[in-house]
């Protein structure tokens, strides 16, 4: 199973952002889909509630991860699947034919082949289907006035990028990969995590366990000074409201005809 702090912050993650999200789906023709897969579902609380919300499409959720496929095993619903699926295994039996909506959330940033896999897409995927791609965009990701400890967090997370050979800048180079792909109807906005549409406490919370994951899978320990430095900046000079931060996040529609 996945570990309770990772999955609290997927479920934060969700409680923040689905409203949103979900009305982005509905914008960019969710309605018209009948067989909807999720790429890197996660512990599967979003697909979740997506299921609940739209009865008459069938979901499927996969994910690499066992401890993650493990978690939503307490979800699964008539209208609701979830495997264990390495996209990239020789041994990968999934028909991505059947599907005519893919969704993916903050999955391109953590893989190095974004392109292999917007690739293996195009070669497989039904025709029509539409695409949903939502992920980090370091172009939004702002903090006024400046806070050279803001710049430490945003430096943490490319820093954990580095290490797993992950582009941070992923997010905003998914676009041009699209097009030159020659998916079509591709549209593209910013939505970024902010005091706008979510409370301070809640983003707060939010950036918080965040730097505490990156932080974790950094290697570092509790006790890292950097880190202690950005928790303070959070739990104190951004409650008092003395900074407005801009969590960056790009949503981006596709179409295969």
């Amino acid at each position: 199973m996945l570990d309770p702090f990772v999955e609290s912050h997927l479920n934060l993650q969700v409680k923040i952002s689905y409203n949103e999200h979900h009305d982005f789906l509905i914008r960019h023709n969710l309605l018209k889909c009948t067989q909807v897969l999720d790429v890197g579902t996660g512990n599967g609380t979003f697909l979740k509630r997506l299921a609940q919300d739209h009865p008459n499409i069938h979901f499927v959720g996969i994910d690499k991860r066992r401890q993650c496929v493990d978690s939503c095993q307490n979800m699964l619903a008539k209208n609701l699947d979830v495997m264990q699926v390495d996209m990239f295994s020789k041994k990968i039996i999934m028909d991505f034919s059947r599907f005519d909506g893919i969704l993916m959330r903050y999955f391109l940033l953590h893989v190095d082949h974004a392109q292999k896999i917007l690739e293996l897409f195009k070669l497989n995927s039904k025709r029509p289907s539409r695409f949903w791609i939502i992920d980090l965009d370091w172009s939004q990701f702002t903090c006024e006035p400046h806070s050279e400890t803001f710049d430490k967090l945003t430096s943490l997370v490319k820093d954990f990028c580095s290490k797993i050979s992950v582009d941070s800048m992923g997010g905003q180079k998914v676009l041009p990969l699209l097009q030159k792909l020659n998916f079509e109807k591709i549209t593209s906005e910013n939505l970024p995590f902010s005091t706008r549409t979510i409370s301070i406490e809640e983003l707060a919370l939010y950036l918080r366990q965040e730097v505490l994951c990156y932080s974790r899978m950094s290697g570092r320990a509790a006790s890292d000074p950097e880190t202690s430095e950005i928790l303070r900046f959070i739990d104190e000079d951004f409650r008092s409201g003395k900074f407005q931060i801009s969590y960056g996040m790009i949503l981006l529609y596709a179409e295969l005809n």
